[in-house]
């Protein structure tokens, strides 16, 4: 089924069943959040803040449709910018911690400030710090337009448990990783065929 947005506040058919009505509220409310915020702080481009639900809040669940994080486990959000992908995926993850890193003080004071608005402070940590510093490792870890393929695998060959997994957003062309990764695609086309970003 295909991606045809009508409106900024529905999501597409595969995800509907996944996500609960209070979730959905959480979501576009996050959305409101990200446009006002955006305003103030660089977060997201400009010229794609019109269309904030469709181009970030609907790809960054779409994960969802292959995987979901176990109850207990904590996931870190590398380079979370504006709060993506991780604030969705905490949103529809209840019994999951997140860690949401980035790099750039004022990002991460507007990421607090959504995370509290959400409700997600007990389970959702928000810390300035760069990728290099930190010692803690992770069971799994998520980042979305962070930067070239070969340097997120570098930072999470540190910061990934030994078997831990990656689940980086990109589009295409895609890159090989390097051994001794090792590499499955999700293809979101294969769910909804309009989507922007055609691999995960």
């Amino acid at each position: 089924m295909s991606y045809e947005p009508s409106s900024w506040h529905e999501l597409p058919a595969p995800l509907q069943p996944l996500v609960t009505p209070a979730q959905l509220v959480s979501l576009r409310r996050y959305a409101e959040l990200l446009q006002e915020w955006n305003q103030r702080v660089n977060l997201v481009s400009r010229r794609d803040i019109g269309q904030v639900w469709e181009h970030h809040i609907v790809p960054s669940l779409l994960l969802v449709l292959w995987r979901r994080f176990p109850a207990g486990a904590q996931v870190l959000d590398l380079g979370t910018g504006g709060g993506l992908p991780g604030i969705p995926l905490a949103i529809v993850h209840p019994e999951t911690r997140f860690l949401l890193l980035d790099s750039t003080r004022k990002k991460v004071e507007a990421v607090t400030a959504m995370v509290a608005e959400l409700g997600l402070s007990a389970r959702c940590r928000v810390q300035w710090s760069r990728a290099e510093t930190l010692t803690a490792r992770f069971p799994f870890v998520v980042g979305r337009a962070v930067a070239p393929l070969p340097q997120v695998l570098r930072w999470a060959e540190r910061l990934l448990d030994p078997q831990g997994t990656l689940y980086y957003y990109t589009g295409e062309p895609w890159p090989a990783p390097p051994p001794p990764w090792q590499t499955t695609w999700l293809a979101f086309r294969e769910k909804m065929p309009q989507t922007p970003y055609p691999r995960l």
